[in-house]
């Protein structure tokens, strides 16, 4: 699916509607306990499909390298980091970020525009209609009913929310997704990866020279249900702190930066960290519930939810993402 995405966004970029901006940053995982140093090896040393923690399967575990924590200075140049600090390290060259997605969904907007698709902005669903077992369509929040014997269900952390309205259970929960930026005394003017701790969900990441962000992501284990409509903007006083602690500890060369700014966000989560996509038990009504990679694993999940809903397609994907893998969930899958 990464692939497919990977090749999907080559052609885009080369000739782009909007103004994506694509980094190559690579993504250091370290492990501050010998414990976990040895995870990271086996991770490597491993040739199948497995994935533990923040390491997941993949299409670039050939550029998967670990590190010793007595040669990271030896291979990398990262002057801010306290190196004595870390048992060992993954390295992955291939990861980065988008600098600007909202540009990347444009990208995707005015292409579906360019195909026909209609786009309404700031216009919420209120309402998701049904009659005799089936999706009937929808009811904007001004009152607009549009017709429709299709419904997708891609609302982020609304999806729960949603498909309860029409009798549909989905196994999705939340986690808070907190970000701290913080301002440099002075600019960091070198690039460095971004910095994961593999022993709690906190990662740094130096976006730009006056720009650094620490991120936290906990796992399901920790995930519960929010409402995402009433969610504080303020970033939790133990997280706050948490954070900036293990900083001090691995990267302190930041530790002068300013917090200017923080947000807290609603975090799908589902049981086996994959996307939940396609047909439910309700007629009409699909999903996509994402876990993470979102932005990875977009172009595929809509590839499979188009060849379902025209061509009763299921795809290759179709096993590892319906929602029929759980225990106790169905779908309605039409003949």
């Amino acid at each position: 699916m990464k692939k497919y995405g990977m090749r999907l966004y080559n052609e885009f970029f080369d000739d782009p509607r909007a103004n994506p901006r694509y980094h190559y940053a690579g993504l250091l995982v370290a492990a501050t306990e010998q414990a976990d140093a040895e995870q990271l090896e086996a991770v490597v040393e491993t040739e199948g499909e497995e994935s533990i923690g923040k390491i997941g399967k993949g299409f670039d575990r050939d550029l998967l390298e670990y590190l010793p924590g007595d040669e990271i200075e030896d291979t990398l140049l990262l002057p801010p980091v306290e190196t004595d600090a870390i048992e060992g390290a993954l390295y992955r060259p291939k990861v980065g970020y988008m600098s600007r997605p909202q540009e990347l969904a444009y990208e995707f907007l005015e292409r579906a525009k360019e195909n026909g698709a209609t786009i309404r902005q700031g216009t919420p669903v209120k309402e998701i209609t049904t009659k005799n077992g089936r999706v009937t369509g929808v009811v904007t929040e001004d009152g607009e009913a549009i017709e429709s014997e299709e419904v997708i269900c891609a609302a982020g952390p609304w999806n729960i929310e949603l498909a309860e309205s029409v009798g549909v259970e989905i196994p999705v929960k939340h986690t808070i997704a907190p970000v701290l930026q913080l301002r440099p005394q002075k600019p960091i003017e070198y690039d460095i990866p971004i910095v994961s701790h593999y022993g709690s969900p906190y990662s740094f990441h130096r976006r730009s020279e006056e720009e650094l962000l620490i991120g936290y992501n906990p796992g399901y284990e920790a995930a519960t249900r929010f409402d995402p409509n009433t969610m504080s903007e303020t970033v939790p006083e133990e997280i706050r702190d948490e954070g900036i602690q293990l900083l001090s500890e691995l990267i302190p060369g930041w530790l002068d930066a300013d917090v200017v700014e923080q947000w807290v966000g609603v975090r799908s989560q589902t049981p086996d960290g994959n996307p939940i996509v396609g047909w439910t038990e309700l007629e009409g009504f699909s999903i996509a519930a994402f876990h993470t990679s979102g932005i990875q694993l977009a172009p595929a999940v809509g590839k499979m939810i188009t060849s379902q809903l025209l061509d009763n397609e299921p795809t290759s994907y179709y096993d590892a993402l319906s929602i029929k893998r759980f225990d106790g969930y169905d779908d309605h899958h039409p003949e």
